[in-house]
């Protein structure tokens, strides 16, 4: 017999969508206003004990680590969703490379970080300039893309010489639901003038939520499952053998969209 939802089933199932979306309130207001607090408190005290600009970075990078592992961590707890990592001994070897990965919800870069404890990150001008967030990214030395080309690659490599990962995500913003990916070139420019290898990561979550254009409380009917998938390294440096940088960049742009349709049509 079909469930009606007026029976004890669907009662749970009622309940457990209210529990599910008063968890994930709680856990937006989590990571937003526990962002602006370690942006007012903790890293004005890493400011007054550190006097090394490069060092200071480092330890709030760590200290944003340690907050959305948490983060990660107490949303597993909660059962609020489920976390899939696969992969992940590729990014022992991490640092001085550049992470890219597609970018399907709002919580990518959030699992992404809580597994690097030293990450760069190209973030958007409008996350820069954000009333809640904007201390953190600029405290952690986070790179804006509006930086005029010379400057971005300059903080690009400054990054790479101190040996942290630079997580980019090629699409620029998350992926509009139902369109295949589109892919700037900014990325594969980054990586072509410095010379760095690509280490490809997969994201999905089954079923989809935290979309572009999507609020917060519609969520899915059933917890849904991030799956983050460490793959292939890609290396570049060959490709400046045959052709100039401009052709290497079209062609490092056509190998990674191949890839990521591939990976996601086919897992």
């Amino acid at each position: 017999m079909a469930n009606t939802g007026t029976g004890p089933g669907g009662m749970l199932d009622r309940l457990g969508r209210i529990y599910r979306i008063l968890g994930t309130g709680f856990f937006f207001a989590i990571l937003f206003g526990g962002g602006a607090a370690i942006a007012a408190i903790a890293f004005p005290i890493v400011g007054l004990t550190t006097r090394d600009p490069r060092l200071r970075r480092e330890r709030n990078q760590y200290i944003i680590h340690l907050l959305f592992r948490s983060y990660i961590g107490s949303m597993r707890l909660m059962r609020l969703a489920f976390f899939d990592y696969r992969g992940l001994d590729k990014l022992r070897d991490a640092p001085g490379r550049m992470v890219i990965a597609n970018h399907p919800s709002l919580l990518d870069v959030v699992m992404l970080m809580a597994l690097m404890p030293r990450a760069q990150c190209i973030v958007k001008q409008s996350l820069w300039e954000s009333p809640y967030l904007g201390r953190l990214v600029r405290g952690a030395g986070y790179i804006s893309n509006a930086l005029p080309t010379e400057q971005l690659i300059e903080a690009c490599r400054q990054s790479i010489d101190d040996k942290t990962c630079l997580i980019v995500f090629p699409e620029g913003t998350r992926t509009t639901p139902g369109e295949p990916m589109r892919l700037q070139r900014g990325f594969a420019n980054v990586a072509l003038m410095l010379g760095l290898d690509i280490q490809l990561v997969t994201i999905t979550c089954t079923p989809p939520t935290l979309l572009k254009g999507q609020k917060w409380y519609a969520i899915p009917p059933r917890r849904p499952v991030f799956r983050v998938d460490v793959g292939e390294m890609l290396s570049v440096k060959h490709m400046l053998n045959d052709h100039g940088r401009p052709l290497a960049a079209r062609k490092l742009v056509r190998m990674v969209s191949a890839y990521y349709e591939d990976k996601l049509a086919n897992g």
